[in-house]
């Protein structure tokens, strides 16, 4: 298992009307079609389908939440762009 303490990762997140959080996490779960994915620093690329529930993203001195409905998740070179068709907050 790779060393992730101490690392974080860019992450993005846009609704279709507006922009919701942008910063760095040291991890991020997302509701994907089949089932909930984390995504940690230095995973490897990813591109998957977002379907509904709470976006959950673990910063180093906080936590958020982002609930949400369909959209889709991309992960290259430790940058996370999540656009969602709706979003809930």
């Amino acid at each position: 298992m790779a060393q992730t303490a101490g690392r974080t990762m860019d992450v993005n997140i846009v609704a279709e009307d507006r922009p919701l959080w942008s910063g760095q996490a040291t991890s991020v779960v997302v509701p994907a079609l089949g089932g909930y994915m984390g995504i940690l620093p230095d995973h490897e690329p990813v591109l998957a389908i977002v379907g509904a529930g709470t976006i959950s993203v673990t910063c180093v001195d906080e936590e958020k939440s982002f609930p949400v409905e369909g959209g889709f998740i991309s992960f290259e070179e430790n940058t996370l762009t999540i656009g969602v068709d709706k979003a809930f907050c």
